[in-house]
């Protein structure tokens, strides 16, 4: 699409507009300001995997295979990681030299992503022929509304969510100009929300595109051509669907949709109308109305009088695809009469990846163009001349009751009111939005600008103090520190962990959570990640004690279990909650690793098992020469036919080779390896290469090239 002079301006103007706005609106989390971080999953999920692969590459190698957690398990397949993503490659290059990605880089690019869900909704909204300041009001509706700002702490929905007005762009301009062409945007929105790590965020995209298509203008034109670029997304996302599916067929099932978010759960509706209806200030621990956790949808004043506006004028007409897509996604949530679970538990593939609570992304994304109409509407109608005091009165008023929020918001000061009393807030800001807005009809030159600007500057500040800074995704304080060991953890104890790093650690649940071990090179039997293999757990359903469905806890008194898994090492903790250190300190055959000193404990099994062995029955000697997380060699010397064991899980892609020679690998004690080994001295190499990943990384390369060239011809 070529743009005018002065559309490049304009779309110039609201980029580096709004990156200025988004780095203000998230100031407290950067430099030079910075004291609080982005925490939850973000830290204890994400990150490790994004670090994981950062620290793989860093030293040269692909990472296929992450044996970190759950004795091993296949990283390329395990698409919450997001190693195909086109943007975490940029955090990669933004991190060269560093021994270690950064988190305060992870939270840019997070922050980056809000200010790509602006700048992408804008033109949306420009494209549909609205003028600037109701296009701006509900991209900033978009970005940071409630919904965005909420997951913050989940970076694949953010990253997701932002490509998502770019899809909807490609409809409208295929449907105006009764041509495919346009639906590149389509396809390219579509490959970015798979390859950010969410399939489940990707679906609710796919019905929104569809249902958007088929209630709009040239609807089965339109609609056939969005299913054919949906599919091609996929062939160009194929590098990293092959290996998903290929991960999503060992995994163990666990059906996602839930029973839809029915009225039990008032608070998430009420958090659409009041943004303080939980209490999610800092320094409280008080929630109001129960099923409070990450209950913040906050839609703000411009959104409010759009809907208002809009529905009041009856011009909901024109507004048939947008009001379906949003019914579609309103089903999709609320699950009425279970006839959406009735339809998705006959499809295992959609009982893995349909959530109801993401539904909410698509019922969102309906508002901003709706709101933005609404109030294109109410300008474009002519009023009478105002006052002379009417203008200075509520540029006065936006402005100073901008500056109480921001007071109230400030760290030591009061906080703002919760439950019912939260609306007062917004009721005010409602308000004098609607003052502003009709005063914008009536004024003119400088003083309409400088009404614009206070209307702009309070909704900002209504989002800015209600959306960041809060207790559903923020922690005080920096997650980056210089030193390599784990916080709480003496450097002394750190070195003897990582020089004896082919064993394994378990964990206390007070102490570190499992995927931290990302970060440091260190491995565990447990941990806690949707792609647990299905064989792993049903192996350890018998020999840990489970807390939910993915997270179990090892006992030090289950010697045998401890020798099975290679266990060396338990971390626990000196806090109050701690169940296993008077259990490990009372047990004979664990000492503690000195130094003492640090929050966390370490304690060594003395009677440990490597990894690697002979089955019992075996006499001989194994020397360990290559470990890597992909490739495993040694030199064994077996007096007599015997089975050599790998405690890493057997799953596809390992691959095994006595003296050069392919052998088949066996599966031991349910879930590990072992191969048959002749009398005498031996090479062993195994290795690990995810089968589909190579075609499916050329699948991706034709497809991608196929792709510029027909966006490309005239």
């Amino acid at each position: 699409m070529k743009l005018s002079t002065k559309r490049r301006s304009e779309l110039l103007a609201a980029a580096a507009g709004s990156l200025v706005f988004t780095y203000l609106f998230f100031i407290e989390y950067l430099p030079p300001f910075k004291r609080v971080h982005v925490t939850h999953d973000l830290e204890a999920f994400h990150y490790p995997l994004m670090d994981y692969a950062f620290q793989s590459l860093r030293h040269g190698r692909f990472p296929e295979w992450d044996p970190s957690i759950y004795c091993g398990m296949n990283f390329a397949g395990n698409l919450q990681a997001g190693l195909f993503y086109p943007p975490h490659w940029l955090l990669f290059a933004a991190n060269l030299g560093r021994s270690r990605l950064t988190f305060q880089g992870l939270e840019i690019l997070v922050f980056c992503h809000v200010w790509l869900a602006f700048l992408l909704c804008y033109v949306w909204l420009r494209g549909r022929r609205l003028s600037p300041l109701p296009v701006v009001l509900g991209a900033g509706v978009f970005a940071y509304g409630g919904y965005m700002i909420v997951q913050l702490q989940h970076q694949g929905i953010v990253s997701a969510y932002a490509w998502m007005p770019l899809g909807l762009w490609g409809l409208d301009q295929a449907a105006e100009g009764r041509h495919w062409r346009p639906l590149w945007k389509t396809a390219t929105a579509s490959a970015m929300c798979f390859l950010a790590g969410y399939p489940s965020i990707w679906l609710v995209f796919s019905v929104s595109v569809l249902t958007y298509a088929l209630f709009g203008p040239a609807r089965w034109r339109v609609t056939l051509w969005a299913g054919l670029a949906l599919a091609a997304s996929m062939l160009l996302a194929s590098v990293q669907l092959l290996p998903a599916w290929e991960a999503g067929a060992t995994k163990a099932r666990e059906p996602s949709y839930g029973q839809g978010v029915g009225v039990r759960n008032k608070s998430t509706y009420l958090s659409f109308f009041l943004p303080n209806y939980c209490d999610f200030g800092m320094q409280s621990n008080s929630t109001v109305g129960g099923a409070c956790e990450g209950a913040y949808l906050y839609l703000g004043a411009p959104a409010f009088f759009g809907l208002a506006w809009l529905a009041g004028a009856k011009r909901l007409r024109g507004q048939t695809a947008l009001l379906a897509m949003a019914a579609a996604n309103l089903i999709g949530l609320t699950n009425p009469f279970g006839v959406v679970w009735a339809i998705v538990k006959h499809s295992e593939l959609l009982t893995q990846i349909c959530r109801d609570w993401l539904f909410l992304a698509g019922l969102v994304l309906a508002v901003p163009p709706l709101a933005a109409k609404g109030l294109h509407d109410f300008l474009e109608r002519v009023a009478d001349a105002a006052p002379r005091w009417a203008a200075p009165a509520v540029i006065t008023f936006l402005t100073g009751w901008s500056a109480w929020q921001l007071y109230v918001w400030l760290p030591g000061s009061r906080d703002f009111p919760a439950g019912w009393r939260s609306g007062v807030g917004p009721a005010v800001t409602l308000a004098g939005f609607a003052l502003a807005v009709h005063l914008l009809r009536a004024e003119s030159g400088a003083l309409r600008s400088a009404v614009a600007a206070a209307l702009l500057l309070a909704v900002g500040t209504e989002y800015k103090v209600f959306g960041t800074s809060r207790r559903f995704h923020t922690a005080e304080g920096s997650v980056d520190r210089a030193s390599a060991a784990p916080p709480g953890m003496d450097e002394a104890v750190f070195d003897e962990l990582r020089a004896h790093a082919q064993y394994r650690v378990a964990l206390d649940p007070t102490a570190l959570i499992p995927q931290d071990l990302r970060h440091y090179g260190l491995t565990t039997p447990q941990g806690f990640d949707p792609f647990i293999p299905a064989q792993f757990l049903a192996k350890m359903r018998n020999l840990a004690t489970f807390e939910d469905g993915r997270l179990f806890t090892l006992n030090p008194a289950d010697e045998d279990v401890l020798r099975e898994l290679a266990v060396r090492y338990f971390i626990t903790s000196q806090h109050e909650e701690t169940r296993l250190l008077p259990v490990l300190l009372a047990n004979s055959s664990f000492r503690q690793v000195e130094p003492f000193r640090g929050f966390l404990r370490v304690f060594e099994f003395v009677r440990p098992q490597l990894p690697y062995r002979w089955e019992e029955a075996t006499a001989g000697t194994i020397q360990s020469t290559r470990w890597l997380p992909e490739v495993r060699e040694f030199v064994v010397r077996a007096e007599g036919a015997g089975r050599f064991v790998l405690i890493e899980q057997l799953l596809p892609g390992w691959r095994a080779a006595v003296d050069g020679r392919p052998v088949p690998i066996q599966r031991w004690r349910g879930a590990f390896q072992a191969i048959d080994v002749p009398a005498g001295e031996h090479r062993i190499r195994l290795e690990f290469r995810a089968p589909s990943l190579r075609p499916g990384a050329l699948i991706s390369a034709a497809a991608l090239a196929l792709f510029v060239l027909l966006i490309r011809k005239k």
